[in-house]
């Protein structure tokens, strides 16, 4: 796979067993402000990209983490043919468990799982409301941030419920943006593939304004993938 950002192009050998970055995934790492030296916490790696991204941009230090092995050798082995390998490190580990409690960063991203669902029911989901993750890594990041020029890179679906998200990242950040947006379509079928019940599910969540998406007149669904920028992290 062959990715043109702003700093140049990437290239991506992803293997069957690891997710393949949607569009959502490419656009944040186009719009990712990474600036040369500074530090990086890329939360659920992947194949890599994100990490890739912010070694292009400059940073000095890129701390990739995932819980998937298969997900860990890939993006060390697309950290090496994009010629970045000294620049980025890779570790084992859910979301922060993976970094020291003294450790710092410049940068957090993170585009974790937020599929809402009523039961647990694998790595896509996100909790009830699909909004578990999110708001975990949100509360945690003031923690490993620079409180000077810290900043959380987040990727959000407005299926999971985003007036809970935007409560948390103003309870932790003094300086919360929505940088971009984009459309995602879908379908029931495709979220009753997924798990029998689901789409009814997300409509339950629709009516009690938890998830946000809407009906289109040829059929079909739209969410929104939300790029946000939370900086001016709150410190105890």
């Amino acid at each position: 796979m062959l990715i043109q950002l702003p700093s140049g192009l990437v290239e991506l050998l992803i293997p069957q067993a690891v997710h393949m970055p949607p569009p959502s995934s490419i656009e944040l790492a186009r719009l990712l402000d990474v600036q040369p030296g500074e530090s990086v916490l890329d939360l659920g790696c992947g194949s890599g990209l994100l990490s890739i991204a912010a070694a292009k941009l400059g940073a000095r230090q890129v701390i990739a983490t995932d819980v998937d092995p298969s997900a860990l050798a890939a993006a060390r082995h697309n950290a090496r043919i994009n010629g970045l390998e000294s620049r980025i490190e890779l570790r084992s580990g859910s979301w922060f468990d993976a970094v020291g409690e003294e450790e710092r960063f410049d940068v957090i991203v993170a585009t974790p799982p937020q599929t809402p669902g009523p039961t647990p029911c694998g790595p896509r989901y996100g909790g009830w409301d699909g909004a578990d993750n999110l708001v975990s890594i949100v509360a945690a990041a003031p923690a490993h941030l620079s409180p000077v020029r810290g900043r959380l890179w987040l990727l959000a679906i407005s299926l999971a419920n985003p007036a809970r998200l935007r409560q948390e990242l103003a309870r932790h950040f003094a300086d919360v943006r929505l940088i971009h947006e984009t459309i995602r379509e879908f379908t029931s079928d495709e979220y009753e593939s997924r798990q029998p019940g689901l789409m009814d599910h997300l409509l339950a969540l629709r009516a009690v304004q938890q998830a946000d998406f809407a009906d289109q007149e040829e059929g079909g669904y739209v969410f929104r993938n939300l790029f946000l920028r939370a900086a001016r992290p709150w410190t105890k």
